[in-house]
């Protein structure tokens, strides 16, 4: 396989980022569509039976046929008018791939530039690798995890570098890939790569810089901590990484990038474990993380990214309908984004997540705007504050500023595992401006990215209502994630918090779906008569 990626007709599929490119359009792919989609070209043409592709999608486990059956119809919605003859149905057989498989050369990127979204070159462009740590279990760790997503935030916030996102780079965690083929894939000139090793009390980090033009190590070098000083071996790492690609960058703008989140150890642990479980964010998973964020917040109350960790966890179990009091849960949320706001004013990540769940909760809009805007300024290069700047414009009634960020965030991070948000938001603002066949492909794209996420099934279904469309199948997918889920309910939250456009959309749209207007009657035990005597 290439690892250029797989070309066929004027398709390029990418599989370590889930991403199928076609004139200038990139789709993303679930990660079970991918799976399939991979085992029907690795058959190069012949029939694949249906036990099979369920066994290499659903691995270990039993799940009903009309599983496969969705993400093949996701797959051909995802090539158009190819679908049917790139992913061909056997009758009473299986599937097969229908494409003309066909090796294309890869231009190697240019070690030192960067390009942004309108073509102009911005400095080095680089992506930090999952370091290893060969004493945990899986060779890694959440505290190496967090070392290589400290060193990406930080990075990124300089201005004239493009730094690829967490998700695109931690997708070659595992792969024993050439860092010239990392480039390639990639689109990056350079890759940090390093171990992390623990030595009684003390925590030593090899670190990298190898240019992928043609694998050249720039510089290498040894970092020696105690373990209770992660944010020091930090600092040290982005120097070295920056004195590198930079040396003439100010040492005042490096100090600016290595303020410390927390001086507590104990919490920041507690916070990267918090992280850890929210990958997929599910009903456990959330209620999870908050433990764990509060726990943070107990040993550094003023720890601003846990708390907005803590309120997106909230407002996430607002969202989801995951709680039976969703106001006092609003409301708690709304206390610690405050209270937030109050100790990192200027932190990106807390500016883009208190805005969005601002404008989502009706509260300060107009700052809320202002928030993720500076954020999007301090922090260009990456998905989560181009995402929900992009669900900001929503709620302000702008689909056409929300789609611009939404194709950022999918361009810059196109395997964000909330990459299903972002395509349910290109729908809303497509069934927004009255596109609503284009609504509907993007709603089908975003239940393939994130089938457990119900914004995405919510957008789906009212895209269908609105064009039209036949809808039952997609209301059934919703009431299999939520059975109780009702228009009745859901408007009566809603209303309390919405002001725009698209919310009374939404509702139309579900409506004409087919979507219940109020809750499913709970089932009684039935009566049994018994006779005596």
């Amino acid at each position: 396989m290439s690892e250029e990626g797989i070309f066929f007709g004027h398709w390029r599929l990418l599989p370590r980022t889930r991403t199928l490119v076609a004139d200038g359009e990139r789709i993303v792919l679930g990660s079970r569509a991918i799976d399939i989609l991979l085992a029907l070209i690795e058959a190069g043409g012949d029939i694949v039976d249906r036990d099979t592709l369920i066994a290499r999608a659903w691995p270990g486990r039993v799940v009903e046929e009309t599983n496969l059956t969705v993400q093949i119809w996701a797959l051909r919605k995802a090539f158009g008018a190819e679908g049917s003859e790139i992913i061909v149905t056997e009758s009473g057989r299986g599937y097969r791939f229908g494409g003309p498989l066909k090796p294309v050369a890869a231009r190697a990127p240019s070690p030192s530039v960067g390009t942004s979204a309108d073509g102009r070159p911005h400095g080095p462009s680089l992506a930090v690798l999952p370091f290893t740590d060969p004493g945990a279990q899986s060779g890694h760790s959440p505290m190496a995890d967090g070392l290589v997503e400290n060193l990406i935030t930080c990075l990124s916030r300089i201005r004239w570098f493009y730094v690829l996102p967490r998700n695109s780079a931690f997708s070659f965690r595992g792969r024993d890939v050439p860092h010239v083929a990392v480039g390639r894939e990639l689109g990056v000139g350079y890759v940090v790569t390093g171990t992390v090793q623990h030595v009684g009390s003390r925590m030593r980090v090899h670190a990298n810089l190898i240019e992928t033009a043609n694998g050249v190590q720039e510089w290498s070098d040894r970092f020696d901590h105690a373990t209770d000083d992660v944010f020091t071996l930090q600092d040290q790492v982005v120097s070295s990484i920056v004195s590198g690609l930079e040396p003439g960058l100010q040492r005042a703008e490096v100090e600016r990038l290595q303020r410390r989140p927390t001086e507590s150890p104990s919490a920041y642990a507690a916070y990267r474990r918090a992280i850890a479980a929210m990958a997929p964010f599910t009903r456990d998973n959330c209620a999870k993380a908050l433990a764990l964020l509060e726990q943070a917040l107990a040993m550094d109350p003023d720890y601003a990214l846990a708390l907005v960790g803590a309120a997106r966890c909230r407002l996430w179990r607002v969202s989801q309908r995951f709680v039976e009091d969703p106001l006092a849960e609003a409301a708690e949320a709304i206390r610690l984004l405050e209270a937030a706001l109050a100790v990192a004013r200027d932190d990106p990540h807390v500016l883009a997540q208190v805005g969005f769940i601002f404008s989502y909760l009706g509260h300060r809009r107009d700052a809320a705007v202002a928030m993720v805007s500076r954020a999007v300024d301090l922090y260009p290069n990456a998905s989560c504050t181009r995402a929900t700047a992009g669900w900001v414009h929503i709620y302000q009634d702008d689909p056409v500023t929300a789609m611009a960020h939404f194709e950022e965030a999918l361009r810059v991070d196109p395997v964000d595992p909330e990459a299903g948000g972002w395509l349910a938001g290109l729908s809303a603002a497509q069934l927004m401006q009255g596109h609503h066949d284009s609504a509907v492909r993007w709603g089908e794209r975003a239940i393939a990215a994130s089938p457990e996420v119900l914004t995405a099934h919510l957008a789906h279904a009212a895209a269908l209502g609105i064009a039209g469309r036949p809808a039952a199948a997609a209301v059934a997918e919703l009431l299999g994630l939520d059975p109780r889920f009702n228009l009745a309910d859901y408007s009566r939250l809603r209303n309390r918090w919405s002001h725009g456009r698209w919310f009374p959309q939404l509702i139309d749209g579900m409506r004409r779906a087919g979507v219940p207007e109020q809750p499913a009657a709970e089932k009684t035990a039935a009566l049994k008569l018994v006779r005596r005597g």
